[in-house]
């Protein structure tokens, strides 16, 4: 048997466990939402932002077709505005800086090239190129340079290509009404400068990948999520389930049966202290069923008896015969009213003859010596002591006979033949 320790700490571990499931549970149907209800994924998702897709791609190109000789920037503006190359007729300049301008709202992309000349004497339309104005896929800068802007080159996407890099879009190649699909550029050189020398060809597929890629680090968090809750639900529930099983065990010794709809909404110490209840209940309720039991076996036994020694007195054939009959048949009730019948027989009859009538049940047991010194010393007692004490007296030397006979029935049976031809 458990304490009430044990069962405490029990229903503490349940408690903090059914939290847990809980709340792991909700978590994860949470993340199942969020995961695969389309609106809830694309808001944890984020903006597609295809246009900056667009310039990092092109910025990359860029790099690789200059063999990162230039720093390459890409930020992000407000709006289109690209048209602050300068006029110059100067080419003594000793460095060169390409910086995409993207803007989702305009869905433009604005590529600009900067130059940086050794002297001071380009000093109007400067402008101060960082690190930190966006993020760099070329040659690092060491720190702030003045460039002039030398170039410009606009490019406009229609909203319904930027619609297909979308991660829902449904693609089907070849494209339905491609001329629709075409971007929308727009040279401005004002420095003669020819800007086809510097177009790229960008990948469609490369594209989808990068304005995906926002959505698919989340869906991979979300999975991540998802797994590590469902796991470490199994793991609580397990727990639980323990102990479920140690606590059922522990009341079936009570003789209590636990069913997991009583151990998941009730208290586990109230269940103990019921089982605990009913089980010295039982145990009361058994106790008095022995005692009745114990009661009826010796009340059956002691008129038994008392019918087998009335067998034994009575001469009366039909009487014998009810009596063995009722010996038979074995029935408290019946035994006890006969017995009540022959008392209340033997009331009309005097004490001599009811002395008589038990002396005659010794013939079988001894001899007729024997039952004359027995008729004197019982008709002794009664004039001298009354009836009960003969009567005693009587019912005595009857068991003492009686055992006799079945002893010396027993030695009989004993011997072997020959010592048995030798004792006749």
């Amino acid at each position: 048997m458990l304490t009430s320790g044990s069962v405490e700490r029990w229903q503490k571990q349940k408690r903090a466990c059914l939290i847990l499931v809980t709340f792991t549970g909700i978590t994860a149907l949470l993340c199942v939402a969020v995961r695969y209800v389309p609106i809830l994924n694309d808001w944890i998702s984020g903006p597609a932002n295809p246009v900056h897709a667009l310039a990092e791609q092109s910025a990359k190109a860029v790099a690789a077709a200059t063999a990162n000789e230039y720093p390459i920037i890409v930020t992000e503006t407000e709006s289109e505005a690209c048209q602050n190359a300068q006029v110059t007729a100067d080419s003594d300049y000793d460095d060169a800086f390409y910086v995409l301008s993207y803007s989702e709202r305009a869905r433009s992309v604005c590529l600009t090239n900067y130059v940086h000349f050794p002297d001071s004497s380009h000093t109007a339309g400067t402008v101060v190129l960082s690190e930190n104005m966006g993020e760099n896929y070329g040659r690092k800068l060491t720190g702030p340079v003045r460039a002039v802007p030398f170039q410009n080159h606009l490019t406009i996407y229609p909203q319904q290509y930027l619609s297909l890099l979308h991660w829902r879009a449904h693609v089907v190649f070849p494209l339905a009404n491609s001329g629709l699909l075409n971007a929308r550029s727009q040279n401005l050189a004002p420095n003669g400068w020819n800007s086809a020398s510097v177009g790229v060809e960008l990948d469609f597929q490369d594209l989808r990948a990068i304005v995906a890629r926002r959505h698919n680090i989340a869906n991979r968090v979300l999975a991540s999520a998802l797994g590590a809750f469902s796991v470490l639900m199994v793991l609580f529930a397990a727990r639980m389930w323990t102990i479920y099983r140690r606590f059922q065990t522990h009341c079936q010794a009570y003789g209590f049966p636990l069913n997991a709809r009583i151990y998941m909404q009730e208290d586990l110490n109230a269940v103990h202290e019921r089982a605990r209840r009913q089980y010295l209940i039982r145990q009361q309720e058994e106790q008095e069923r022995l005692r009745v039991e114990s009661f009826l076996r010796h009340s059956l036994e002691e008129a038994k008896e008392r019918l087998e020694f009335l067998h034994s007195t009575v001469r009366d054939d039909r009487l014998r015969l009810e009596i063995e009959h009722c010996l038979q048949r074995g029935q408290l009730d019946e035994m006890r009213a006969l017995l009540q019948q022959r008392l209340n027989e033997a009331e009309h009859t005097t004490h001599d003859e009811r002395l008589g009538l038990l002396l005659e049940s010794l013939k079988p047991y001894c001899t007729q010596e024997e039952l004359e010194s027995y008729f004197k010393e019982a008709f002794a007692q009664f004039a001298s002591s009354g009836f009960r004490q003969a009567r005693d007296f009587v019912v005595r030397m009857h068991d003492e006979l009686k055992l006799r006979a079945r002893l010396s029935e027993q030695n009989e049976s004993d011997l072997e033949p020959g010592e048995q031809e030798e004792a006749e």
